[in-house]
């Protein structure tokens, strides 16, 4: 039986690297790029056109998109694009409408069977109430990478890196002052981290999609029980 062939817009500002996907698509006989853009405006345009099945689309363009959008109607299977090594944890990119993440750093092997699940769906978009979506590979790569935290310490290290002074996030959070600044100093000895300032600026980095690289904390550490996540 021939497979189905599989209609794909390319949507990123970056020329070489939009060029990159393409020559990695071409390899695949079931993905045909039926157009290329670099603006939100040109891949809107280029959707409506081309009715694809897959949008490969820069999530920095994410919500220029949908507000264009508005005015049409379209579907179509969203793998989202970034410069960054994981989707971060800020606003712009709609998880509910999206199948997947692939960073621009991202080996063609591991991306392109990524592509390919999302191709051999049978669904015209992803749902966040779908169960068939819940257990898609693809849609777990929308989560950030784990931390060595706790839940509740992960929600104070995201709201730190989202800029959060430390009134706000005790506010957010139901929890005193002091409570949270006991969990910044966990925090920060659990990533190997000496001041407030680093802790600052590595929550901010992971907030966007950035590697945390955690240095080593003492060795009396291990002698600690974890905590439960």
């Amino acid at each position: 039986m021939r497979q189905r062939t599989t209609g794909v817009v390319v949507l990123v500002d970056s020329e070489l690297v939009a060029m990159g996907f393409v020559v990695a698509l071409s390899t695949r006989r079931h993905l045909h790029v039926a157009a290329v853009a670099h603006t939100a405006a040109d891949g809107l345009r280029a959707i409506v056109r081309f009715d694809p099945d897959v949008v490969l689309l820069d999530s920095a363009m994410a919500g220029a998109l949908e507000r264009l959008a508005r005015t049409s109607v379209w579907s179509a299977r969203l793998l989202l694009l970034g410069r960054n090594a994981h989707l971060g944890v800020a606003p712009g990119a709609d998880r509910n409408v999206a199948c997947g993440f692939i960073s621009w750093t991202a080996r063609r092997r591991h991306y392109l069977s990524l592509v390919d699940e999302v191709a051999a769906c049978a669904k015209q978009q992803a749902s966040p109430d779908s169960a068939q979506c819940s257990a898609c590979v693809a849609r777990r790569t929308l989560a950030p990478p784990p931390l060595d935290l706790t839940g509740r310490e992960r929600e104070v290290f995201v709201r730190i890196g989202s800029g959060l002074r430390t009134a706000d996030i005790a506010g957010e959070l139901g929890l005193s002052a002091k409570t949270v600044e006991a969990h910044r100093e966990t925090i920060k000895y659990k990533l190997g981290m000496d001041s407030v300032r680093e802790l600052n600026a590595v929550a901010a980095s992971w907030c966007r999609g950035e590697v945390v690289d955690a240095a080593a904390p003492p060795a009396r550490n291990n002698l600690r029980q974890r905590e439960p996540s």
